[in-house]
């Protein structure tokens, strides 16, 4: 009875210790790792992302309305009317008068101002994919967190059985003396502990679940797959910051305010030269009467109307060097912006840096766990169950060695999910998709 309950526990390492670690090479996915994908694809329902959708088509309508001409002014007035009478036919300088003027500026002031307002939808353009990365990136770390977690608690459950085993193994023997009251006592603090942890990472699986659901805005259960392993990542350095300056939108965003400024200036250059008013203006007068002071003939006297027409032009003066002082402000403003993407260039290259290091410490790590300690551990683990089994060693080294074998395990999936967690950070950083993962489990 008791040689059995040790050989299921025996047998039970074995299958769960059978695997090893390898790399996995990019390929189509498959169905059990979906889910990841069912996630990115829901992030574009996203409601930010439709936020910055009606941001483009706003920043699009507002090209028309600055290239366009101002609104022409119609007037309509009385002229030279004599207050003693109030009257249209006693002076033949009143009239009743209706006019228009429209101002016109100089050629390619409104296409520059155009210009410069569709550069705003090129930058809102920037920030939509900006937040789509973001929101993909997160949908990703959520998900390589619940992956985590788990596996872990997966490896808890197993474990907590085992030690329901070892329990039972442990209080069949007190009888016999081969086995101590505080033998049972430590097994089944060692199961409470199991049994805490357990609780504690289902607490850590809800929390990641709502990070999922916050940036996929999706509620819905989503398949975790069961094997994730470590992805090929052939990628150097200068690659990615070769992909990085052509598909960050952080960067394209500073590129094209640096271009707008460009047009800025331009816009500026342009105030040198003058705008026009233009006018037209029709005055109906009244035929002066017999008896108006200013009829000289004593008879009813018509009078033709008048058309007047005229232009205005802007005298360009510099007051205040205000033209000098409006080109220096943008050349300083374009010079910030470049000095911006610089910045952010060597940023992004830093952290790319930073980042592929990593994922060179988590691949060695993962190599030394799966040749060296992971083997050495489960190797442990069985010795100390097969001579639990002729009594040569305490229920204390089957414990410990469990313990270590726990804790492995655990190494296991936290590097398999800090290491794709990484290739996310560094997707967001470069704006494009590095790898695609598939359900091939590379630890065997």
């Amino acid at each position: 009875m008791n040689t059995s309950i040790i050989l299921k526990y025996f047998f039970l390492c074995v299958a769960l210790s059978t695997v090893k670690i390898a790399h996995a090479q990019p390929a189509i996915p498959d169905s059990s790792i979906a889910g990841l994908y069912t996630l990115l694809a829901d992030v574009e329902s996203h409601p930010r992302i439709a936020s910055y959708k009606a941001n483009i088509e706003a920043a699009r309508h507002r090209i028309a309305q600055q290239a366009a001409l101002p609104n022409p002014m119609l007037m309509l007035a009385a002229q030279n009317v004599p207050t003693n009478s109030f009257s249209f036919s006693q002076d033949m300088m009143t009239g009743k008068m209706i006019g228009a003027s429209q101002e016109f500026f100089w050629p390619g002031k409104l296409k520059t101002q155009g210009e410069i307002t569709a550069v705003d939808t090129l930058t809102s353009e920037d920030d939509l994919d900006d937040e789509r990365n973001q929101l993909e990136r997160d949908a990703k770390l959520a998900y390589f967190d619940l992956y985590h977690i788990e596996r872990v608690i997966a490896v808890y459950d197993f474990h907590h059985k085992a030690t329901d085993a070892l329990l039972r193994l442990a209080e069949s023997k007190l009888p016999e003396g081969k086995s101590t009251q505080a033998d049972v006592l430590d097994l089944e603090l060692e199961r409470g502990d199991i049994a805490d942890q357990i609780v504690m990472y289902q607490t850590k699986l809800r929390e990641s679940q709502t990070d999922l659901e916050q940036a996929t805005d999706e509620s819905v259960a989503i398949s975790i797959t069961p094997a994730l392993g470590l992805v090929s990542f052939p990628y150097t350095i200068a690659k990615l910051d070769s992909m990085a300056h052509l598909h960050n939108p952080l960067l394209h965003k500073l590129k094209a305010e640096a271009e707008q400024e460009s047009l800025r200036y331009k816009r500026a250059d342009l105030d040198k030269y003058p705008d026009f008013q233009v006018s037209l203006e029709y005055m109906q007068r009244n035929t002066l009467p017999a008896n108006a002071p200013m009829n000289p003939f004593g008879v009813p006297m018509p009078q033709s109307d008048v058309v007047s027409a005229g232009v205005s032009i802007e005298l360009p003066l510099n007051y205040n060097n205000q033209r000098t002082e409006a080109l220096v402000e943008t050349e300083a403003m374009q010079t910030m912006r470049r000095f911006e993407e610089a910045a952010e260039e060597l940023k992004i290259h830093t952290e790319l840096e930073s980042d592929l290091a990593q994922l060179h410490g988590f691949e060695q790590e993962y190599a030394i766990l799966r040749d060296q300690i992971f083997p050495a551990s489960h190797a442990a683990l069985q010795t100390s169950t097969a001579n639990l089994t002729y009594d040569r060693v305490t229920i204390d080294n089957a414990i410990r060695d469990d313990l270590n074998l726990i804790h492995r395990e655990h190494d296991r999936y936290r590097l398999e999910a800090e290491y794709n967690k990484t290739i996310a950070e560094m997707e967001y950083l470069t704006g494009t998709m590095l790898v695609i993962y598939t359900s091939q489990n590379n630890w065997k």
